[in-house]
């Protein structure tokens, strides 16, 4: 029987500093570049290289769009430090602490080492475990999956994976659902901006900002709801150098953020309002047309004509009839390209007449008409109208910034300077965001500030890579397809899995759900309301299969652990948002103890079930293989070999011509149905569908609206009741939970802390170092508090990725709602009320 204690480290902070030669954790791990940047990097390299030392070059592979290349030093097969590695571009090179206590993660006591098998009889979540063999976890897990299948079917067993892991083996759980069918969980997290962006320039989800090296062109730089000085150093370090080159930096956020402190101006925000912000602004510049008006009528849909009477563009079918007409549909119309198929109409200035946008140079932008008895008027006139409400006084009251301040933003969009907004994930977490993402993109279209360097709005950055699909088409890559894969359901989407488990009901129709095999993820600490999970799916799946590193808190409600191996130990290839560029990560050390790829485990577990014809064994090497195997990468010359050996290859763009969304990689088009970007949505639709009511807010998105926050705004209801908006805020030393165990970096940030205000604190008799508890509705928590003056009244926070056991008691995921913007698809974790007391002695 064995005991598991996640708090214990037998590799000292000691030891670790000695073996990292005791630069990496040095003074410069505080300071502008929010520990880690250029000079830490630097100082970690100044060592001469022994010569028994061996230097492989890999990447750091956590969560982070940052996405840091690394040097492993090697002797006597053991990571004794790493370095920073350096991407060919300078500006693209960098690390932060968490990247250099890689072997701490590596060495650490709280590696999964041995598959694990609750002990018979225990409680899930009781931590006592036997060790067992891979062949005995092998057989009891496919046994146990096979009669469940055999008993409810495919559809009861769920196959999860999440973004913990952002190498090319994150595929591997995707190919084991559709080798041998089953459900599979869909992520419901950070999708909402880009979904809002996404009716504007098209994009997707997470392809709306150009390349971060572009904000070096900027001349104003708008942080806005995110504090990369914390969380996206190596960015910090690009926006910096946009400081440098003479761009003004302004801050929008609720409270006295780190980045805040770096930048020319600190707009404070009241929670939750940057909605009626956005569109107070984007009102105030179509009031006053303080638009690029030729860039207006040449790259937006602002001139299209809509037809009153069904609120689409009149298009060429339906003047001349033909095979188009009646085609009309959500995925039709929001498919790129699809405008262009069958023309909209514009009224050409100098004929007065209609005429195809496609064909007309000199359109009008505001007016009513009739066509052949058909009434319209153009966008940009519809646009008017419907901004109109939302005016910069009632903005400035509900939200708190001065007129003045509103007025200023507008001064800087219409500046004729590019300005990009910098936004990562922060205002995502609110109902409503996905609207804040169509505004800010429509701001950005009316200014010219799309189209042009320095630009447009920052997040994610770059696509991921090209990835080829084979990674997850077993059908493709061997030949053979599995006799289940008609059984394959579409992805089930979490907040309604969730409910699935405990009812068998999903979208009405019936999903026994009786097992969840889950890796790269920790979803017992990630999703929101986290007592759904303790109680839903710990206490009604017959089996819980969990592959990790680490023993969180997935693993610690499951019925079986398998130890992964950790990114040194493997080969594997990265694709990045941060940055353009694909990377290879070499091996540098042998899997320890009996941990196994991602690949190798789920290749046992299709095995297992009987798959070896479809699911042969691939090598690491084999899997990189496939991988890079694309018409795509053959075409920028990117092979196996190539990438090996010159270890980052950029895919996007080039070092003289940053790629842009909507630039030279589009020919000036936007990857939207126009070509253009569309400042009017013909069909709003929602990002997932899984039972919710979207049509009714849906129908009335065409422009952007205002949305209340469920909870954490200062006018919503349950404020009476809870009155401290709440949020889970990312720290610098905690990548989501990942480096949760890390001794090195917990020697300043020990234990979870509730941050509140001092009038809060002072409010209910609370002191720094008191311990309280944090509660409402759907859950609670016990903490130490700090009380903290860069927070504004009514608001406080815990930092996240801290596990239940490192709490006194609960955890800071069970205050939040597993609930979703209907729209968006996308958990509202600020969206939050709580109220907190002092916990008596």
């Amino acid at each position: 029987m064995l005991g598991f204690d996640s708090s214990t480290s037998k590799l000292t902070r000691r030891s670790f500093l000695k073996a990292a030669g005791a630069t990496s954790l040095g003074a410069a791990a505080v300071g502008s570049l929010g520990f880690g940047g250029g000079a830490l990097a630097a100082l970690a390299q100044e060592e001469a290289v022994p010569e028994n030392e061996e230097i492989v070059s890999t990447i750091c592979s956590a969560n982070c769009f940052q996405a840091c290349m690394l040097n492993a030093h090697v002797r006597d097969g053991k990571v004794v430090k790493m370095s920073r590695g350096d991407y060919p571009e300078e500006i693209y090179s960098g690390c932060c602490l968490r990247g250099l206590s890689i072997p701490e993660r590596t060495y650490s006591d709280n590696r999964l080492k041995y598959p694990l098998k609750r002990v018979e009889g225990t409680e899930r979540g009781a931590g006592e475990w036997e060790r067992i063999s891979w062949d005995q976890a092998i057989d009891e897990i496919t046994t146990q999956l096979k009669a469940i299948r055999e008993e409810y079917g495919p559809r009861a067993v769920t196959f999860g994976f999440s973004s913990g892991n952002y190498r090319g083996q994150e595929a591997a759980t995707i190919r084991l659902a559709f080798t041998v069918g089953g459900c599979f969980l869909q992520l419901m997290y950070d999708w909402a901006v880009g979904w809002g962006t996404n009716r504007v320039i098209g994009g997707g989800t997470f392809g709306y900002s150009n390349e971060p090296k572009d904000m070096v062109n900027s001349k104003y730089i708008i942080v806005w709801g995110t504090n990369p000085v914390l969380t996206t150093p190596q960015t910090w370090r690009i926006i910096l150098q946009a400081k440098d080159n003479g761009a003004k930096l302004l801050c929008i956020d609720p409270m006295r953020s780190a980045t805040s402190h770096y930048c020319d101006e600190w707009i404070q925000i009241k929670q939750g309002t940057d909605l009626y912000l956005a569109l107070a602004m984007l009102n105030e510049i179509v009031k006053e047309d303080r638009i690029d008006v030729e860039y207006v009528k040449r790259a937006t849909t602002a001139p299209f004509l809509i037809r009153q009477d069904t609120g689409l563009f009149l298009r060429r079918s339906d003047i001349e009839g033909g095979e188009l007409a009646d085609v009309r549909d959500a995925v039709t119309l929001n498919t790129a390209g699809s405008t262009k198929a069958d023309p909209a109409y514009v009224i050409d200035e100098a004929t007065g007449d209609i005429a195809f946008y496609t064909e007309c140079d000199t359109p009008v932008l505001e007016g009513e008409f009739e066509v052949q008895g058909i009434k319209v008027k153009t966008a940009y006139s519809a646009l008017k109208e419907h901004m109109a409400a939302y005016t910069v006084e009632d903005a400035s009251e509900l939200s708190g910034v001065p007129v003045e301040t509103i007025r200023e933003l507008v001064d800087i969009y219409t500046s004729g300077e590019p300005v990009m907004a910098y936004t990562q994930f922060g205002i995502d977490h609110y109902r409503g965001s996905h609207l804040w993402g169509q505004t800010l993109a429509i701001i950005a279209a009316l200014t010219n500030n799309l189209s042009r360097h320095g630009s447009g709005l920052g997040g994610p950055g770059c696509p991921k890579g090209a990835l080829s699909p084979l990674y997850v088409n077993p059908v493709v890559s061997t030949g053979v397809s599995p006799v289940d894969i008609a059984n394959m359901d579409p992805r089930l989407c979490s907040a309604a899995w969730l409910e699935a488990v405990r009812t068998g009901k999903y979208c009405g129709e019936d999903y026994p759900i009786k097992a969840f095999v889950g890796a790269t993820g920790n979803p017992a600490s990630n999703y929101p309301q986290q007592r759904l999970w303790l109680e839903d799916v710990v206490g009604n799946l017959d089996l819980i299969v969990t592959t990790d590193i680490e023993m969180t808190d997935t693993a610690r409600y499951s019925d079986y652990v398998l130890p992964a191996s950790f990114w040194l130990e493997y080969p594997d290839i990265r694709g990045n948002f941060s940055n353009p560029y694909l990377v290879y990560g070499g091996k540098a050390i042998e899997p320890l103890w009996e941990c196994k790829n991602d690949s190798e485990i789920t290749t046992l577990i299709a095995h297992g079930l009987g798959y070896e014809e479809h699911y042969p064994y691939f090598t690491d090497e084999e899997w990189i293989d496939i991988g890079l195997d694309s018409d795509e990468n053959r075409a920028r010359g990117i092979d196996h070999a190539t990438l090996k050996e010159k270890k980052a290859i950029r895919q996007l763009g080039t070092e003289e011509e940053p790629w842009m969304v909507g630039g030279f990689e589009y020919d000036n088009e936007f990857p939207t149905p126009s070509g253009r970007a569309e400042i009017y949505c013909e069909i709003p639709t929602a990002c997932y569908e899984y039972g919710q009511d979207w049509q009714s807010e849906a129908k009335e998105q065409q422009f952007p609206i205002w949305l209340p926050p469920f909870e954490n705004w200062p006018g919503a209801e349950i404020r009476s009741k809870y009155p401290l908006g709440y949020l889970q805020l990312h720290q610098r030393g905690r990548t989501h939970s990942q480096w949760f165990a890390s001794e090195t970096l917990r020697e300043i940030d020990k234990e979870p802390l509730l941050h509140i205000s001092r009038p809060d604190a002072d409010n209910r008799g609370i002191a720094s170092g008191d311990v309280v508890e944090v509660f409402n509705d759907r859950g609670r928590c016990v903490v130490k508090a700090v009380v903290d003056d860069a927070l504004p009244e009514a608001l406080c926070y815990i930092p996240k990725g801290w596990q239940r056991s490192q709490f006194i008691e609960g955890g800071y995921q069970e205050l939040t709602a597993n609930r979703a913007d209907a729209c968006a698809g996308s958990y509202v974790y600020y969206d939050t009320a709580v109220e907190v007391k002092k916990v008596e002695e």
